[in-house]
């Protein structure tokens, strides 16, 4: 059995009886046609979809969708209370929780959704509220930066105030959740640059409370280009000690030479941010990368000598590299 995708459409293929039978999936109505040639079903899910859309349209009725962003989990009593505390220590909703806890598994496996698709209930969901800094208000929209996740519950009636104003570097990364881009309505512009603006002109963060008809959430406010980003922030409980996790590596002397010899290869290698090139790989994929690479490695027995020698390696390998790339070119 394979699947095919649609505008948003999954597509079934299996062999029954001898025969190619491809249907829709994840909808109410029962609709399959069977495929002369396996070359053939991608043209054919195609067609089986329009007719669909066409038929309903003529008919009337609201086609059904693959994906309702809703759908019934049961589970035992005990782990529906240990989430139910998990969420609230984290001060999320239990679907908030839920969808956080979803999302790293897809991501842990390796299956991250279609870029025009949209994987999780609310990913998509924009929230309507006011801005605030002290008598100054404007109407904006929040909308998840994030198109395949949605932390937070929004809805129409939610205000944003401004508490105070903190220095950039004094926040860890840590305690930074998921963002939001907060643009104005079709009125309030000027209130939105002023605010915009203030936020600019003082290079700090301002720290906001965001708040919802089933939720209060402490978070940061900052400026990007002509718009504003909010990103939510981990309550301190949630983030892990890092005395606690560091305490027991050794601090280890290095000496200067090393870390000189060390230097000149990362500068060797330094280069730009491309998002583009982020990747995942699956478990087997990656297992399989690393098993090809062992042999290339040097021995390190953990002396001295022989680090210095395994970092001089990898400078000849790094020059290697640069200059068959540039052959390349």
């Amino acid at each position: 059995m394979s699947t095919i995708q649609y505008r948003g459409y999954q597509g079934e293929v299996a062999f029954e009886d001898g025969r190619l039978v491809l249907r829709i999936l994840h909808i109410d109505d029962f609709i399959t046609v069977e495929v002369d040639r396996a070359s053939d079903v991608e043209g054919v899910f195609a067609e089986l979809v329009d007719d669909y859309l066409a038929s309903c349209a003529e008919l009337g009725k609201t086609p059904d969708r693959p994906y309702k962003g809703l759908f019934n989990v049961r589970v035992t009593p005990e782990l529906h209370r240990q989430t139910a505390f998990a969420a609230a220590n984290e001060r999320l909703t239990l679907n908030g929780f839920v969808i956080n806890a979803l999302q790293e598994k897809l991501a842990n496996a390796g299956s991250p959704p279609a870029a025009n698709q949209v994987s999780m209930r609310g990913s998509n969901q924009s929230g309507k509220g006011f801005l605030r800094l002290s008598l100054v208000t404007c109407p904006v929209h929040i909308l998840p930066a994030i198109n395949t996740f949605n932390e937070l519950d929004l809805d129409e009636g939610m205000s944003i105030e401004l508490d105070h104003f903190i220095p950039k570097n004094e926040v860890d990364s840590l305690y930074r959740s998921s963002p939001y881009y907060i643009t104005p309505q079709n009125v309030g512009h000027d209130a939105y640059a002023v605010i915009r603006e203030t936020i600019k002109a003082t290079d700090k963060l301002a720290w906001v409370t965001l708040r919802g008809s089933r939720f209060e959430r402490s978070c940061l406010l900052e400026a990007r280009g002509p718009g504003m980003l909010l990103t939510a922030l981990r309550r301190s409980e949630s983030v892990r000690n890092v005395d606690n996790v560091f305490e027991a590596i050794p601090m280890v002397k290095v000496t200067q030479d090393l870390i000189d010899l060390a230097t000149h290869i990362v500068n060797q290698k330094t280069g730009s941010f491309d998002p583009k090139a982020i990747k995942q790989e699956t478990v087997a994929r990656r297992e399989e990368n690393e098993a090809s690479a062992v042999d290339q490695k040097p021995r390190i027995s953990g002396n001295v000598i022989d680090l210095m020698e395994a970092l001089r390696r990898s400078q000849k390998e790094t020059l290697v590299g640069k200059k068959g790339a540039r052959r390349k070119a």
